[in-house]
């Protein structure tokens, strides 16, 4: 006999016991299709949580220093602590498990102005070093601020997209200039300082606008312009430590460094408070997905099993069923391994084509889910054929391993006992 007249016998076969196999192929189907949809919905939402940290940048800490008055962690009850250039100083040099370190020296919401355009932004004083450390998109035809705009203390400035956006529209920014206004002391106590753009950000933002991290509304200066409008010092500075491992030992070095001079506890962590911190999110998503992960192996596993049993116990039902069958074609001279490899060709066949259909279902509905807006923070599935198939193709060899044993009983079943209807 050969394989085409076993494919076509077996075929034959599908179709006559077509009641008995629809509800195990169905289940077959439907847990490729439950798989495949729960891993594009997990891979969705990792990807876009992932590409939401890479947009601002995934191994930097914001930093805020405070004079702590309370044990017992309150951190609306500590003292702000104003920083200057010599705090960081101080920081650089005491801190060896920090490689990059910059002020992020914040004026909120000034006014600013463009030949009749007027907006409110945070000037932002910052060293060359903040680009290392912090993910900035320049557009086409940018540059960021050098060690020369520090050391000059040049009116230069980098605009965020938002920023662009309000001043000049559509208009050529590159070499124009704005007017900003900065408070300084008092209320009445004001300094107008004109500035000529030489960088523009583009908009990668994946998150909401939020006031400490987002680029949308910000004007970046050299950290020495800003320190002259702004005598009164800063709240906030950004690092990257040498490694990820290395975060708490830096976050403690930085304590150190700086507490002798202003007069605060090194060994209290509400001193120096991490107002974002990009590397204990990454962890946070680590940990979060690779729970995820083990969820969903662990749904496959139960799906793989309930699978496995349905394909064996439709097979037995089958091969019981056609007992006398069998054994007349082993009367009739069929060989063992014949019988065998129709019987498992057939359950091969109802898997596979049951898998098939579970597949497109699974694909069906990722898509549908893609095409309904979702509330911000939920991301849309994202179909990865690798992983997909993984559960699909396991699915697979286990219901096929499990169609080995009624395979191999109706395979051995003698002649006589076959004919006489006996038990398999």
């Amino acid at each position: 006999m050969s394989l085409f007249a076993l494919f076509v016998e077996a075929l034959s076969s599908i179709v006559r016991e077509g009641r008995r196999i629809a509800p195990m192929a169905a289940g077959i189907a439907w847990g490729v299709a439950a798989v495949f949809v729960l891993v594009a919905v997990g891979r969705g939402f990792e990807s876009t949580q992932r590409a939401t940290l890479a947009a601002l940048g995934d191994s930097f800490m914001l930093l805020r220093v405070n004079r702590a008055t309370t044990s017992r962690g309150d951190v609306r009850s500590n003292q702000f602590v104003r920083l200057d250039s010599e705090d960081m100083q101080l920081a650089r040099a005491g801190s060896p498990a920090v490689a990059e370190l910059s002020p992020k020296a914040a004026n909120w919401f000034v006014q600013v102005y463009r030949d009749g355009q007027r907006t409110r932004l945070s000037a932002i004083g910052v060293d060359p070093e903040y680009a290392d450390i912090c993910h900035i998109p320049l557009a086409p035809g940018s540059r960021w601020i050098d060690s020369n705009d520090i050391d000059q203390e040049l009116p230069v400035c980098v605009l965020g997209y938002g920023a662009v956006e309000d001043l000049f529209g559509d208009e050529p920014w590159y070499g124009r200039q704005i007017e900003m206004v900065f408070q300084r002391n008092a209320a009445d106590d004001t300094i107008t300082r004109r500035l000529t753009v030489v960088g523009a950000l583009v908009d990668e933002e994946l998150a909401g606008d939020e006031i400490y991290t987002s680029n949308r509304r910000v004007v970046f200066l050299p950290f020495t312009t800003w320190e002259r409008m702004s005598p009164e010092g800063f709240q906030f500075f950004v690092v990257r430590p040498v490694s990820p491992g290395l975060r708490d030992e830096a976050l403690a070095e930085l304590r150190t460094a700086l507490a002798r001079r202003h007069g605060f506890d090194p060994a209290n962590k509400n001193t120096l408070i991490p107002y974002y911190d990009a590397i204990a999110r990454g962890q946070r998503i680590e940990s979060v997905f690779g729970a995820l992960r083990v969820f969903l192996g662990a749904v496959g596993s139960l799906i793989m099993l309930l699978g496995a049993v349905g394909v064996a116990n439709v097979v037995l039902m089958s091969v019981a069923a056609r007992t006398y069958e069998f054994g007349l074609r082993r009367a009739l001279g069929c060989k063992r391994r014949w019988i065998f490899v129709q019987v498992f060709l057939e359950a091969a066949l109802v898997c596979v084509l049951s898998g098939g259909l579970g597949f497109a279902l699974g694909m069906l509905g990722v898509e549908a889910m893609g095409s309904i807006d979702l509330p911000e923070g939920f991301a849309s599935p994202r179909i990865e054929l690798g992983a997909a198939l993984l559960p699909g193709v396991l699915l697979l060899a286990v219901s096929l391993g499990a169609a080995l044993w009624p395979a191999a009983r109706a395979a051995r079943t003698s002649v006589v006992q076959a004919l006489h209807g006996g038990k398999l």
